[in-house]
């Protein structure tokens, strides 16, 4: 475990940024450290939070198995993780920022709900008349 990294992982924030690319949605920051949670993807401009979550660290209710092995502590950081999860969002929004977060296990292939979130994130950082 102490080899998986928290930033440039190939299956989150990486293909979601590859995604965006595609699409030409340009306008955001990378793990952008003045936003609190350091976001996978910001869009300063509109003030829009991307959080890419991995399913086993954030604790995916479709994907999240309690490891066999020392399961109360993995009780324990995965709930605690949800828990800064839910924080940072409320935080953030306070502030008047946008907070989207997708799910690793979303990114697999273009879906009709990754075309769904596409359409809203390209609605929010649409420039306002």
């Amino acid at each position: 475990m102490a080899r998986i990294r928290g930033k440039g992982n190939r299956s989150t924030e990486r293909r979601f940024a590859a995604i965006l690319r595609a699409r030409h949605i340009s306008g955001w920051r990378l793990h952008s450290p003045e936003v609190e949670g350091h976001p996978d993807i910001y869009f300063p401009k509109s003030r829009l939070a991307i959080f890419v979550d991995g399913c086993f660290w954030h604790g995916c209710k479709k994907c999240f198995r309690v490891p066999a092995q020392n399961k109360s502590f993995w009780a324990r950081k995965i709930s605690g993780n949800m828990r800064r999860d839910r924080r940072i969002d409320r935080s953030l929004r306070r502030r008047g920022v946008g907070v989207i977060r997708v799910w690793e296990h979303d990114l697999e292939r273009i879906t009709p709900k990754i075309r769904l979130l596409l359409n809203k994130i390209r609605h929010a950082i649409a420039p306002r008349e």
